[in-house]
């Protein structure tokens, strides 16, 4: 996996949320994830959050969080 490069005072979207949404966000991310594959993996599960993540701050809910291209 490919990882981002950011300035180290840039604060990535996670840290804007606070910790129960952030655990809620995950919580959610690994229900998908064993949901939608037969086998999932960390990464899987890590991926699903990023984006879970990126839709609660856009208003998205989970939609596309699980889609494969």
């Amino acid at each position: 996996m490919n990882k981002i490069k950011t300035h180290p005072t840039t604060p990535l979207p996670v840290d804007l949320l606070a910790e129960t949404t952030r655990d809620a966000l995950f919580d959610q991310a690994a229900d998908l994830v064993y949901q939608a594959f037969a086998d999932p993996t960390d990464d899987h599960i890590e991926c699903v959050y990023l984006r879970l993540v990126f839709n609660h701050l856009g208003g998205a809910g989970d939609a596309g969080a699980v889609t494969v291209h």
